[in-house]
């Protein structure tokens, strides 16, 4: 027996107005206007699944048409489907279902387009979208922008279950994308396995590139670290903060494959390590050094790299100077 909704009694032109504009935001007057009188109702006590399918439709309403008993007629019968497949122009899988996790009230337009974009994409991102118990508009809209990168799908599902922020995620899909011509997906798959952590994880992916060329060979105590592994290790002997996958670890890496910064080690009694910073075309300036746990590097190992790098005209230690050259190319 078909048994009819009713709304509890209420001031039309109060409280029940009041809901509608809370549930249906922006699209209350629309809301209002197709679901007249007691059939406002029916909008009310809707699934979320459903309400949210009309709102979809609202805020891309397809073959939209002036005649409100018409509109009210389709939107009333339509299946779920339907409606979506009107409003989109398809209804990938698991759209109604994942609407449904939206909640009762209306959301921008663009988290539904959003949504549809990653369900029509299909893969790990589309079944995160599926199966999230709670779907936030902003992360949705960002995830969204990640559709279409090259990324493999053993990667996009690590990553994932990592509960990596959503803007982060983006990031990191992006670099992935970027390395997955040159490198095994074990080996990224690894990265991100071992990582955990956004910048632990980009701090490995970016390990996973050659450092280029040093400006200068080895001189004398003076060695370069010519791999990202060799910089951690180093950071490890001196206990610094590049002894661990991390965000320092990734900015220097960065740097040297940016070509704005080479680390070299001193050997001798008092082991340090120094970064040199490009200067422009001009060539390379010691920008920083230290010794173990970040202490201070002795004046007199300064003076012998300095006695050592004599010869090399595109490299200037600074002891003489103002220390503008490093105030500006060293930031």
């Amino acid at each position: 027996m078909h048994r009819e909704r009713t709304c509890p009694s209420s001031n039309r032109n109060g409280s029940e107005k009041s809901i509608i504009a809370l549930l249906a935001r922006d699209d209350s007057p629309r809301v209002l206007s197709i679901w007249q009188n007691e059939r406002v109702c029916e909008y009310l006590l809707a699934p979320d699944s459903r309400r949210q399918a009309w709102h979809a439709w609202l805020a891309f309403p397809g073959a939209a048409t002036n005649d409100v008993t018409e509109t009210y007629r389709f939107l009333t019968f339509a299946k779920s489907r339907q409606i979506l497949t009107d409003a989109f122009g398809s209804c990938p899988a698991g759209m109604v279902s994942a609407l449904g996790k939206f909640g009762p009230f209306a959301r921008p337009k663009h988290a539904y387009s959003a949504l549809y974009k990653m369900l029509t994409a299909g893969g790990p991102l589309a079944n995160h979208a599926c199966q999230s118990a709670k779907i936030n508009d902003d992360d949705l809209v960002v995830m969204a922008s990640a559709v279409g990168l090259p990324a493999p799908e053993r990667v996009i599902r690590a990553l994932l279950k990592c509960n990596i922020p959503a803007r982060a995620m983006v990031e990191l899909l992006w670099a992935v994308s970027r390395l997955t011509p040159e490198h095994d997906e074990r080996q990224l798959v690894q990265c991100v396995v071992q990582g955990r952590q956004p910048e632990a994880i980009l701090a490995k992916l970016l390990s996973l590139t050659p450092f280029p060329e040093p400006p200068f060979e080895r001189a004398g105590l003076l060695v370069p670290i010519t791999t990202a592994d060799q910089l951690r290790k180093i950071g490890q002997r001196l206990n610094n903060c590049l002894r661990k996958p991390g965000e320092e670890l990734a900015a220097a890496v960065a740097s040297v494959l940016s070509g704005q910064r080479y680390f070299y080690s001193w050997e001798g009694e008092n082991p340090a390590l120094l970064a040199f910073a490009r200067c422009g075309s001009a060539g390379w300036i010691l920008a920083e050094h230290s010794g173990p746990a970040n202490s201070r590097v002795a004046d007199a190992v300064i003076e012998q790299v300095e006695d050592m790098l004599a010869d090399i005209p595109n490299v200037f230690i600074g002891n003489a100077g103002s220390g503008m050259l490093r105030w500006i190319c060293a930031k």
